[in-house]
């Protein structure tokens, strides 16, 4: 699939994702659709054991939804829902980290996919907006009304949605919207530095952990139960296991194959 919207680059296992559509990186179908089909190549490429997603230049992350994209007639409306909901899940379930790196705006659409990131590391320079109520939107990707207050708690939902206002990189760390907060200026080498380390790390295990988390909210206490006792039984089996177990005695950093 030739991507119009996307930019990817590979190395060092982190596979780099950049959403680049000029001026501020608004979503349309177009891009839902090359992110989806790039998420699905990107499962399945041995090389590829973290995902760095992020925007173009120093503006926005991403903006929001690209309104002259999204409000023709029929049911384009519809399919945006749809695909903006088919991409969270996309994310949340992907078999790899997904690392999102914001810089700028991160508002609407923009947020919600960058929300759905495994890790979250923003830039000094970043601000979040989710405002809908102001633009008299209903939020429907399955973020906002239906993640949020489990990644934040209800108190903290409820003033971000209803009161609107926008918020600062700073701001958005201490409600836990972000992992960490760096200067502009070192920015770039901490994505560096996050991303790498996650591409050294155990693959089952970090399905485990991506798979009994969700689980928690998304099903039951009882379901993660089961998914960790599986998941558990599928690591101990595995050569990673052993590898993990060598490398501690040994001393030295362990070489993880996913196997």
């Amino acid at each position: 699939m030739e991507y119009r919207n996307l930019r990817v680059d590979h190395g060092d296992g982190v596979s780099k994702i950049v959403i680049d559509r000029p001026p501020m990186n608004a979503v349309s179908p177009e891009l839902l659709d090359e992110l989806l089909h790039l998420f699905e190549v990107l499962a399945k490429r041995e090389e590829t054991r973290c995902i760095l997603l992020t925007g173009a230049g120093e503006r926005a992350f991403s903006a929001g939804a690209d309104l002259k994209a999204t409000s023709a007639a029929g049911d384009l409306p519809v399919k945006f829902r749809e695909l903006g909901r088919a991409l969270l899940d996309r994310i949340e379930l992907h078999p790899k980290p997904v690392v999102a790196a914001i810089r700028g705006w991160c508002i609407g659409g923009g947020f919600a996919i960058a929300m759905a990131c495994d890790v979250r590391l923003a830039s000094s320079t970043a601000k979040f907006r989710t405002a809908d109520a102001y633009v008299g939107v209903v939020p429907s990707w399955g973020m906002s009304l239906t993640r949020l207050v489990h990644y934040i708690g209800r108190n903290r939902c409820m003033d971000m949605l209803m009161v609107g206002d926008d918020i600062d990189a700073e701001g958005a760390a201490s409600l836990g919207l972000v992992t960490s907060v760096t200067s502009d200026e070192a920015f770039d080498a901490e994505v560096d530095r996050v991303t790498k380390r996650l591409a050294s790390g155990s693959p089952i295990v970090f399905r485990s952990i991506k798979e009994t988390v969700r689980a928690q909210y998304w099903d039951s206490p009882a379901a993660a139960r089961i998914a960790e006792l599986r998941w558990s039984e599928i690591s101990s089996a595995s050569e990673d296991y052993k590898e993990g177990r060598r490398a501690f005695a040994e001393k030295r950093a362990p070489v993880f194959t996913g196997t």
